[in-house]
């Protein structure tokens, strides 16, 4: 993204600019690289790991201040110290960890959440986390921030207009059934008022022509993948160690 702005961090994120009140949930799955991990710690409230995530919780760039889950990848090794973070556990098999800490935080009043090690590893986890966008819509704004790009939602009858630099690549897809009038301006492959459904077609891999970059939405709800176009490096789609 254009704004990958160290001071002001994910607060000033062009595609999740920060609103409200704003938690950042580090999930079990592929970490990210730290320097990114702060990037989004940067303005936000909160900081949340689910389970086992980000255990020894000393390397990270900030101490979370909740861990919650059912605890099974912490087993044996829970050690909720005074200078340590709160230790919440939630022994529910019918929801994820990551749908625990999104209950948790909707009820504490939370608006806005980043979901970092979200996506990779298992196909099915990354595709229950990211429809968690959707069971979420009507009490918390979610931004999946992955590896390479960061995803939001689009509610119905909706439109943004987002400060990203020309060749940016995007891409938009239906997230939960057909999604009727999709406008898009400012892109190589622009849409006027086009209806896009599962099979139909393509809409992956666009690039930003000129700021602006104006999507609107009329029924039904629009997923956005925004490349980064700057942060860390990698190879082969790994983080480079230090």
């Amino acid at each position: 993204m254009n704004s990958y702005e160290p001071e002001t961090g994910g607060a000033s994120c062009p595609i999740f600019c920060k609103k409200g009140l704003r938690a950042v949930v580090l999930c079990d799955g592929p970490p990210p690289p730290l320097e990114l991990l702060a990037y989004w710690l940067t303005g936000a409230e909160l900081f949340v790991c689910t389970d086992g995530a980000g255990h020894p919780y000393q390397n990270l760039p900030r101490t979370p201040d909740v861990v919650i889950g059912d605890f099974d990848s912490l087993s044996g090794r829970v050690l909720d110290g005074r200078d340590g973070p709160r230790f919440l556990q939630v022994v529910d098999q019918h929801t994820t960890d990551s749908e625990k800490a999104l209950l948790y935080l909707a009820d504490e009043g939370y608006e806005e959440v980043v979901l970092l090690g979200a996506t990779g590893w298992r196909l099915d986890h990354t595709l229950f986390n990211v429809h968690l966008l959707e069971r979420f819509a009507d009490r918390l704004s979610i931004c999946i921030a992955g590896h390479h790009a960061d995803t939001v939602r689009l509610a119905p009858d909706s439109q943004v207009s987002w400060d990203l630099q020309p060749g940016c690549k995007f891409s938009v897809m239906p997230l939960a059934g057909t999604v009727t009038n999709v406008t898009i301006e400012g892109a190589e492959f622009p849409l006027l008022g086009e209806t896009l459904a599962a099979g139909g077609m393509a809409t992956i891999g666009n690039h930003v022509t000129m700021s602006p970059l104006l999507i609107s939405v009329g029924k039904g709800t629009l997923l956005v993948s925004v490349d980064r176009e700057e942060g860390p490096e990698y190879i082969e789609g790994i983080p480079e160690s230090d």
